[in-house]
């Protein structure tokens, strides 16, 4: 009797374990078909995680900082040059660029001297720097604004692609012509206006000056 009684209480004990396992298991069925995971707190994981992310950071800051030292120097390169540049400019010519950058300051925008003449061009001013112009014309008489730009006229008849530049130092008016980036540009420019203006050739000559850099457009 005894016996019966202890076979029937393992065997109740064992279907509750049973039924307890399968109620567990539906359970974890259910949730990975509602989100397709189980939730599994892992510390660890997480801290490693956590910490990845936060050296990105770091590494991204470090970057950024890098990037900005790169930029300052540049820059720094970039004054240090113009300023050898304005150093092998006459003294004139200086004076002209330290008044106009002063202006330039001002007025957070470039200030620059409009051509007398018209061009069909549709170029834009990209930017100034230092190069080379030809200096056609100099001179203290009272008709000199005048002769300064009827020759600009002329030159401009025969070479539209140069630009004319007349300005007033004290006591001559000067006319200037073109934005030749390189010595050697200016060169073969004034050869080619000498030889359809060989009356003026012995008043030219290539000067050091403030020029345009007009895009391509």
């Amino acid at each position: 009797m005894l016996k019966r009684l202890h076979i029937r209480i393992l065997t109740l004990s064992l279907m509750l374990v049973i039924a307890m396992s399968a109620t567990a298991q539906n359970a974890v069925t259910d949730r990975l078909n509602k989100t397709g995971q189980v939730k599994v707190d892992a510390p660890k994981e997480l801290e490693k995680r956590n910490n990845a992310n936060l050296n990105n950071k770091q590494q991204t800051s470090n970057k950024d900082k890098d990037k900005k030292v790169k930029d300052k120097d540049k820059e720094k390169k970039k004054t240090e040059s113009e300023e050898e540049k304005l150093n092998e400019l006459d003294d004139d010519t200086k004076q002209d660029v330290k008044e106009e950058k002063k202006k330039d300051e001002k007025k957070d925008e470039p200030v620059l001297k409009k051509p007398k003449r018209q061009h069909t061009s549709q170029k834009t001013i990209e930017s100034r720097g230092v190069g080379y112009r030809i200096q056609a014309y100099s001179d203290n008489q009272s008709t000199a604004k005048a002769a300064a730009q009827k020759r600009a006229r002329d030159i401009a008849m025969k070479f539209p692609q140069y630009r004319s530049y007349i300005s007033y130092k004290a006591p001559s008016w000067r006319l200037r012509i073109g934005d030749f980036q390189t010595q050697r540009e200016a060169q073969a420019a004034l050869q080619r206006i000498k030889s359809v203006y060989p009356k003026f050739a012995r008043e030219m000559v290539i000067v050091r000056d403030r020029i345009n850099v007009w895009s391509n457009d």
